[in-house]
């Protein structure tokens, strides 16, 4: 008589090993330390390179693209000048892009406790984080983008913006060292006013609807290391396909201007005084530069003759804002109005430092 076989038992699947709380931080810094460690090497290399101490190229650096600018067809140059730059930040948009998602993905309930709502200390706060950053504006936007649906509020997420390019750490080093004193103290106090009175201004000046209450989570205790980078690479991917095509198209735009305006003959014309100095502030608003663009153009500027109101008018007005990262920011904000006003506040402060400092 024969018997019937116990069914095999079916295997369960496998569910991968918990982390403690501390092994969830212990990756999330780990996280972080690669993200800005990749963002110093980049910027610490290329300011001891740009001041002849070191010759080491760093990682993330310009690919070796052949472009003729010069003999280029006209058609063409708006899109030669859109692969140029994307090519000199690129490595710098994909950082702000990685670490907006892991703000968003590992931080929320640090950024809505001490980023959330409107008042001065939020937008302090914000100033902190966009220290150590060391964006230009363009790359700030993904990075900002994580602050804002972490739960940070409006004028916090506007002064990390601000902050990055205009107070960044390693261009001021370059513009103290290159630059007259005056202009490079005009670059530091005009900038932490950008980072600070306009932001504040534009924050406070422009009505918003009512924001819905915004409370992300970060990862459940139950997590995984597996899962923990699944989720960054998620919120990343969010953030990028929020961010990235309108940042290409604006950059397509300013290569149009700059195809139809000869920008940096133009610069070199400006005088002093009232016009020159408007002329100078509007221009910064509109184009968007790599960092330390803007301290190697007003020293070469200078040089050949640009007044010293125009030339704290670029200074400070183009790192922190342009067309570009202005309309991104309007989207990541929820208000265009909130960002056309910053980049107005802005135009204005470059005007006025640029007429006041030209006067000591």
């Amino acid at each position: 008589m024969s018997t019937l076989a116990a069914p095999m038992p079916e295997p369960e699947s496998v569910r991968p090993t918990p982390l403690s709380r501390r092994q969830r931080n212990g990756v999330v810094f780990g996280v972080f330390a690669v993200l800005f460690g990749l963002v110093f090497q980049y910027r610490i290399l290329s300011l001891l390179n740009k001041l002849g101490i070191v010759n080491v190229t760093p990682l993330g650096t310009k690919f070796p693209l052949s472009l003729d600018l010069q003999h280029a067809p006209q058609w063409a140059l708006p899109f030669l000048y859109t692969v140029d730059y994307v090519n000199a930040v690129w490595s710098a948009t994909l950082l702000g892009l990685f670490i907006g998602g892991a703000v968003q993905a590992f931080l929320p309930e640090l950024i809505r406790r001490h980023l959330g709502g409107n008042g001065f200390r939020q937008q302090f706060a914000g100033l902190i984080m966009g220290l150590p950053s060391m964006f230009c504006s363009c790359c700030a936007v993904g990075a900002t983008a994580g602050l804002r649906a972490s739960g940070a509020g409006r004028g916090a997420a506007m002064a990390y913006f601000v902050t990055a390019p205009a107070l960044n750490t390693v261009t001021l080093i370059l513009a103290f060292e290159l630059l007259p004193v005056k202009l490079a103290v005009a670059r530091l106090v005009l900038g932490v006013a950008a980072a600070l009175g306009a932001t504040y201004l534009a924050s406070r000046l422009i009505p918003g609807k009512q924001e819905e209450e915004v409370c992300p989570v970060g990862p459940p205790p139950d997590t995984s290391v597996g899962e923990m980078l699944a989720r960054w690479l998620a919120q990343t991917a969010a953030i990028a396909r929020m961010v990235l095509p309108m940042l290409l198209l604006g950059f397509l735009l300013i290569g149009l201007l700059k195809t139809a305006l000869p920008v940096e003959a133009v610069a070199r014309s400006f005088g002093n005084g009232l016009l020159p100095t408007a002329a100078a502030s509007l221009l910064g608003t509109l184009l968007m530069v790599p960092t330390f663009t803007e301290v190697l153009w007003v020293s070469e500027f200078t040089r050949a003759g640009m007044g010293e109101g125009p030339a704290v008018a670029l200074l400070v007005v183009l790192p922190s804002v342009s067309f570009p990262s202005l309309w991104m920011l309007g989207k990541v904000l929820g208000s265009y109005r909130a960002a056309a006003c910053l980049g107005l506040f802005v135009l204005v402060l470059g005007l006025a430092g640029g007429l006041l400092f030209s006067q000591f």
